[in-house]
């Protein structure tokens, strides 16, 4: 995946004592992305808008709210979370991704 035209923030978003740990990219038509990275753990987020977030290496595990269980998402899947709702993420290896903020 290669991303051409972007604005990269400099300052990178650090969450969880810097277990959890994105960059901004704005890219040419106005949609903006972050690349981050998850080390080994157990994180809740809660999202503000609509994200759809691809795994680009490693594996994590969701959790939504109402869901029966934990769901495994690896490299080359993806998950979205909602706006509005909290949701969990944990993983047992460095894991990468690429989170899609889409407009509503």
């Amino acid at each position: 995946m290669v991303f051409e035209k972007v604005t990269v923030t400099k300052a990178a978003n650090i969450y969880y004592e810097g277990k959890v740990q994105s960059r901004t990219i704005l890219l040419a038509d106005g949609s903006r992305k972050t690349l981050g990275v998850y080390l080994p753990g157990e994180y809740e987020f809660s999202s503000q808008e609509k994200e759809v977030v691809e795994m680009t290496r490693g594996e994590v595990e969701v959790l939504f709210p109402g869901d029966r269980g934990w769901s495994r998402v690896r490299a080359g899947e993806s998950y979205t979370a909602e706006p509005g709702r909290v949701f969990k993420v944990r993983c047992r290896e460095i894991a990468e991704y690429v989170c899609d903020y889409i407009a509503g």
